[in-house]
């Protein structure tokens, strides 16, 4: 439950406007904890990342779409 109140309270959005390198952000389409909706708003706010909806992912796309996943991290890796 620590991890729910992690999320809850922490707010990292200043401290990754300092990040001048590719990352990459991946939003599973129905997760209940981080709202979708927020991408486009963090696409603005951080130009060196990308964000990427996995469509049948909820809040761990690294669980229930491990391969997908990994292809994403790929992707981001061949890219630089």
């Amino acid at each position: 439950m620590a991890g729910l109140e992690i999320l809850k309270t922490v707010d990292l959005r200043e401290a990754l406007k300092n990040v001048n390198m590719p990352f990459l952000r991946l939003y599973g389409y129905l997760d209940g904890l981080v709202p979708r909706k927020i991408a486009p708003l963090l696409d603005t706010l951080w130009p060196h990342s990308t964000s990427q909806i996995m469509a049948k992912a909820a809040h761990a796309p690294f669980i229930s779409h491990p391969a997908a996943f990994c292809q994403a991290l790929m992707t981001l890796k061949s890219s630089l």
